[in-house]
């Protein structure tokens, strides 16, 4: 169970909004559904009633969501860190320029590992709500 976690996670932190993963639940399979075009097969056809009805679309992380979890992770850090963060959360393209003061401030691992904790969480919930 802990290997579909990790893919979950994979999944759920994915920022091509383009792509949507599905799960089947009788074999824990994480599918890709998109156009052929992205993948080279086929859609899936949601019509199809009986072949689809193990298959649960998996959430991916919003961007308000995303932003959220940037100020709640700002929030546990030392004040002159925190002030810095909430500040580059408040400009233009703050997703990317957070990420760059990250890196500045020599804490991009514990931000990875603050954001993987959190998608760990976020689809244990989903998994015990869809198996």
């Amino acid at each position: 169970m802990m290997e579909l976690i990790d893919e979950l996670v994979v999944v759920f932190l994915e920022s091509d909004y383009e792509l949507s993963y599905v799960l089947d639940t009788k074999t824990k399979e994480i599918l890709l559904d998109a156009p052929d075009s992205k993948n080279g097969m086929p859609e899936i056809d949601w019509d199809e009633n009986e072949a689809v009805k193990n298959l649960v679309r998996i959430p991916q992380i919003t961007t308000s969501e995303a932003y959220d979890l940037m100020v709640k992770f700002a929030e546990t850090q030392d004040s002159n860190i925190t002030v810095q963060l909430l500040d580059v959360l408040k400009r233009k393209e703050p997703l990317r320029t957070f990420e760059d003061k990250l890196g500045e401030q020599g804490i991009g691992d514990i931000w990875y590992e603050f954001e993987n904790d959190y998608a760990k969480y976020r689809m244990s919930e989903w998994l015990k709500e869809v198996l």
